[in-house]
């Protein structure tokens, strides 16, 4: 593990205070590179590590993770992170970050076939002052983003496999951006600090948590209004909305995929289309709510609400 800090006696405080001192001075130095490496096996998170703690700040017991060699994304070990039932913990981990500019927060994450996993990040570095946004990987293979507990973008991964995150965050320019697997998956408002990221045992709320964290590197980024160029390059217009049975839908794009999401992540409508440029009509039987309509084209995604009013 590497880690720039200094000897405070509160542990939460040590991470913020060392990136606040130094960040700018070391630049592209990770302020936290940690492969879980320097422990050993059984150890408590909490405990052994001076940056990580428990929603609580109660450290070695049950809320606390321990290290294990299960599964390793590197060398042999990572942090494991379970929940006793379907939508409970009590096992709940905290990094404290407590950044005010542009950081990345990366991470690999193990999920095995039957379970499901967890995390979010807080919006200040005391814990549930509130919520920047959720990412839950679900027992299905579906990847769901949601901020205040509206679910906003969807995606997938492959279950008994590493999988790559990264977050990155700019609350100078108030905007962040999630990729997973290398996918993007969502560019949004940012408007608070990075207070701290959250992995919880609570997984999908239906299936047992259960997940493998490992290489979690914290560093400096540049400011993510550039990649938001990049995120939202497709053009995407339809109307009416609200909307009763049929939609007109445009872009820039000339063909791509639709997809008409439900809240809960389900899809209802999906069509191949290779006249987005004149427009395309889809015929729509939803039920009274709101959607989500996706547009991906040549690897590139964008998404609108739709309302359904009959």
């Amino acid at each position: 593990m590497t880690i720039l800090q200094l000897n405070f006696n509160m542990k939460q405080f040590i991470l913020p205070c060392a990136i606040l001192i130094f960040g700018s001075a070391f630049g592209q130095t990770p302020l936290l590179d940690e492969d879980f490496e320097s422990y050993n096996v059984g150890d408590y998170i909490g405990d052994a590590s001076a940056v990580f703690t428990t929603w609580s700040g109660t450290t070695g017991g049950d809320e606390d993770a321990q290290v294990s060699d299960e599964q390793a994304n590197s060398g042999t070990q990572s942090l494991k992170i379970f929940g006793a039932i379907a939508g409970t913990g009590p096992m709940d981990i905290y990094l404290p970050i407590g950044l005010e500019t542009a950081y990345e927060v990366s991470y690999n994450i193990y999920v095995p076939s039957g379970y499901s996993a967890y995390m979010n990040v807080q919006e200040a570095l005391t814990v549930a002052v509130g919520w920047a946004f959720d990412i839950v990987f679900a027992a299905n293979g579906q990847i769901v983003f949601g901020i205040d507990q509206v679910n906003l973008s969807y995606g997938s991964f492959t279950p008994d496999e590493w999988t790559s995150v990264s977050l990155r965050m700019d609350p100078v320019n108030d905007r962040a951006e999630i990729f997973i697997g290398g996918e993007y998956l969502a560019n949004f408002p940012f408007d608070e600090i990075i207070g701290g990221v959250n992995f919880f045992g609570f997984g999908d709320g239906i299936t047992e948590g259960l997940y493998y964290i490992d290489d979690i590197v914290v560093v400096e980024t540049e400011d993510v209004i550039n990649g938001l160029e990049e995120a939202t390059q497709l053009d995407l217009a339809f109307g009416p909305n609200p909307a009763n049975d049929y939609i007109q839908l445009s872009s820039n794009a000339t063909n791509g995929v639709v997809r008409i999401m439900a809240l809960n992540g389900q899809i209802v409508k999906e069509i191949a289309t290779t006249n987005l440029l004149s427009g395309t009509r889809i015929e729509l039987d939803l039920d009274n709510g709101i959607y989500l309509v996706e547009l991906t084209s040549n690897g590139n995604r964008t998404m609108r609400k739709l309302v359904i009013s009959k």
